[in-house]
């Protein structure tokens, strides 16, 4: 354990020399890990041999990377509440885009009606500029706004800067239990009521996930639905465990992409996004961790962003339906993005 100054500095150094690592942070957790070592770069398929940190894409047909640790530090960060800030960020970038997102969902919606289509995942990304001299200091940031969050940077010379903090967990695999999450709808404020149309998309996800395990696993278990908070916004979320003489690569394989992040049926919604999505999602809605052939800590890459330079990229999105509104929609994209805007936005 090092102290904070040192861990700091030494993330600074490593960016300034063009090498990778990853450094993180579990949820609720005070110690954050800095590792460095060995890229691969491939398929998951290719990695059951291997062991590491894996930063994979959302689409499967591409390749990812796995880091094998050689070099580890660590400190401890602990959450400063006076830093704590809760006002909602307004960038008029995001205007410009409301029109066309607001005909894509409505697009959608008509699709999802006239189709088999019970659920798809539409997103954006939008683009701002930033100060890349500040970027261990938006790390920080990103770390004191979300402590209940798995919070990471991830650096590659190929892909830049990535960083986020997201709420939702793929897949944890330990002995040959497997623990996995539906998450999905949103809500702003606790004392809002769900709606049909929010625990419709959840049981969507649930079911899915239940029916994708049902080959792989046995002992399935789902317990009772519940409301998380996820940075300034709320979810609905259950907790579904199983048992499995599988691979973390095969469980992998057959939960990633979850409706939570695409949609169902699967490949239909898949099909709908390359068609429609007017971007490429690259590592937003990918996943990332712990990864090892009979054990795994593998989370969703939601609430995220990429930095090339001063550039800045935030990607958003929401699940909808046959019931869903698009200009609900848009403005549940605009508090989704609340988490990585409160990160850049100087105060």
């Amino acid at each position: 354990m090092i102290s904070k100054f040192k861990f700091f500095s030494e993330l600074n150094f490593l960016l300034k020399n063009g090498e990778s690592f990853v450094a993180f942070k579990k949820p609720s957790h005070n110690k954050i890990v800095c590792q460095q070592g060995d890229i691969f770069k491939g398929k998951i398929s290719e990695m059951s041999g291997k062991k590491g940190f894996v930063f994979m894409p959302f689409d499967t047909r591409e390749d990812g990377f796995l880091m094998s640790p050689k070099t580890t530090i660590e400190t401890e960060f602990h959450l400063d509440i006076s830093k704590i800030q809760n006002v909602d960020i307004s960038i008029k970038e995001f205007n410009s885009k409301k029109k066309s997102y607001v005909k894509y969902i409505n697009n959608t919606i008509s699709e999802i009606r006239d189709s088999g289509l019970e659920k798809v995942v539409c997103s954006s990304a939008f683009n701002f500029k930033i100060n890349s001299k500040l970027l261990i200091e938006y790390f920080k940031r990103l770390l004191q706004l979300n402590h209940d969050a798995f919070c990471y940077l991830f650096y590659h010379p190929e892909i830049g800067v990535w960083l986020g903090a997201t709420p939702e967990k793929l897949i944890n695999l330990d002995n040959h239990l497997v623990t996995t999450f539906a998450l999905a709808a949103t809500k702003k404020k606790a004392d809002q009521s769900w709606t049909d149309k929010e625990f419709t998309e959840h049981k969507i996800v649930e079911d899915q996930i239940a029916s994708d395990l049902n080959h792989n696993c046995t002992n399935i278990e789902i317990g009772a639905l519940q409301t998380i908070k996820a940075g300034n916004i709320f979810h609905l979320k259950s907790v579904i465990k199983a048992k499995t003489n599988n691979s973390s690569s095969e469980l992998i394989k057959v939960l990633h992409p979850t409706p939570a992040i695409a949609g169902m049926p699967k490949n239909k919604a898949i099909e709908h996004i390359n068609k429609t999505e007017n971007y490429e999602r690259s590592f937003y809605t990918g996943y990332l961790g712990k990864y090892d052939k009979k054990s795994c800590d593998i989370y969703v890459n939601i609430r995220c962003a990429k930095i090339v330079g001063d550039n800045l990229t935030v990607y958003v999105g929401g699940g909808i339906t046959k019931d869903s509104n698009a200009i609900d929609e848009w403005y549940e994209i605009l508090n989704k993005s609340q988490t990585m805007l409160r990160v850049f936005h100087q105060a």
